[in-house]
Formats: C-alpha cells, sequence, structure tokens
C-alpha cells in the first residue's frame, strides 16, 4: 500500500471521530445523591420517621452503629460503582469490600444476641416481623439502583458482571438505611436478618438482572 493510500485511509477514519466530553464522577455522584434522597423522602412521606428520630432524640447505640455501618457499605459500593464508569487500566474497585467485611459485624452481633434469647430472636426473624423492612428496603434503593446503572450503562464497564454485583449492594445498602430511619425496631437480630437481607436481595438481583444490560 503506497504513503498516500495510508494517509487516505487514515483521513477516512479520522473523519468520523468526535471528541468526547469526559466524565467526571462530581455528575455521578449527585446523580447517587439525588437517588439516595428521592428514596428517603419518598418512603418517609409515606410511612412516616421513626419515632425516637420524630421526637428530636438519637438513636439506641447499637442501631445507630448498624445504621453507620450500613450507609459505609452503601457509601463504598457506590462509589467503587461510579469509578468503574472512568477508563484506564488496572484500577483497584475493591474497597467497598473491606466495608462490606466490616458489616458482617451485625450478623455476627446478632448470631451471640440470639444464643442469649433464642425465642426472642426466633420472634425477629418471623416474616410478619420483618418482611415489610426488607420489601421496603428494596424499594427505596431502587433510585440509588437506577442512578449508577445509567452511568454505567453509558459507560460499558470492562466486568459487567462484577458491576451488577455493587450496583446492587450499593442500592439495596442504600434502602436499608433509608428502611432505618423509619422502623423503630432495635432488636439486633430482625435488623441484621431483614434490613441485611434487602441488600443480600439486591446484590443477587444486580449480578442476575443487569449485567446483559451493562454491554455495548
Amino acid at each position: 500500500m503506497s504513503d498516500a493510500s495510508i494517509d487516505a485511509l487514515i483521513d477516512g477514519l479520522a473523519d468520523d471521530l468526535e471528541p468526547v466530553k469526559p466524565r467526571r464522577l462530581l455528575f455521578g455522584s449527585l446523580w447517587v445523591a439525588a437517588g439516595w434522597l428521592i428514596g428517603a423522602a419518598g418512603l418517609l412521606w409515606l410511612l412516616g420517621m421513626r419515632h425516637d428520630l420524630a421526637a428530636g432524640a438519637m438513636m439506641a447505640p447499637l442501631p445507630m452503629l448498624a445504621f453507620w455501618l450500613i450507609v459505609a457499605l452503601g457509601l463504598s459500593a457506590a462509589w467503587s460503582a461510579l469509578r468503574m464508569g472512568l477508563p484506564g487500566v488496572g484500577r483497584d474497585y475493591s474497597g467497598w469490600r473491606w466495608a462490606g467485611l466490616a458489616s458482617l459485624a451485625l450478623p455476627l452481633t446478632a448470631i451471640f444476641m440470639g444464643f442469649g434469647d433464642s425465642h426472642g430472636a426466633i420472634e425477629a426473624m418471623k416474616p410478619q416481623n420483618g418482611l415489610r423492612c426488607t420489601i421496603d428496603g428494596l424499594i427505596a434503593g431502587l433510585g440509588v439502583g437506577a442512578a449508577l446503572f445509567c452511568w454505567l450503562k453509558a459507560s460499558a464497564p470492562t466486568s459487567p458482571t462484577r458491576a451488577g454485583w455493587v450496583i446492587g449492594i450499593a442500592a439495596g445498602a442504600a434502602g436499608a438505611t433509608i428502611v432505618a430511619l423509619h422502623c423503630s425496631s432495635g432488636d439486633m437480630v430482625h435488623i441484621a436478618f431483614w434490613h441485611g437481607l434487602a441488600v443480600g436481595l439486591s446484590g443477587v438481583a444486580g449480578r442476575i438482572v443487569l449485567p446483559r444490560w451493562l454491554r455495548w
């Protein structure tokens, strides 16, 4: 192939190129924050805030600890998902796993507390005493899940499977934190099982449903 032909080929390929606006984490973060706030506003408007917070008091220590552990998991998973939408090779997206390991303190605490009061633990795990919290958590987290899905859909992450997991976990954790603002239960078995179940189910749903839609 002559030099003229090569130049013509390059010119032809270059004619179709357009500048791409760089993606900024700030915009994605604002989407996630908006999804979180909309979910919280909707749930609290429909169901109301837990009585202690509504009265200006604070949560009991253990529910408050559970709340902030789940917040940390949601934020770290959302941040990892946002970073998956940026171009780059060899990025580390595993930071959310450390928050996930820390949040395992919740089920472990619930297990040990259940040993001391097995009857109370069985009662707390009955569907009529907590299934509504799981359902509310799944619904409340949809805003965060939608924001992260739209962010990653436009960038086609290198690992759609991992992206699906992280989106689901971030959405479930966001929903669980929102439910904690409504649910007045201070029982750690209830919180670890029913609130935590929203995180787990959302993560599994993200893994099963989303990867096929995150590919170009």
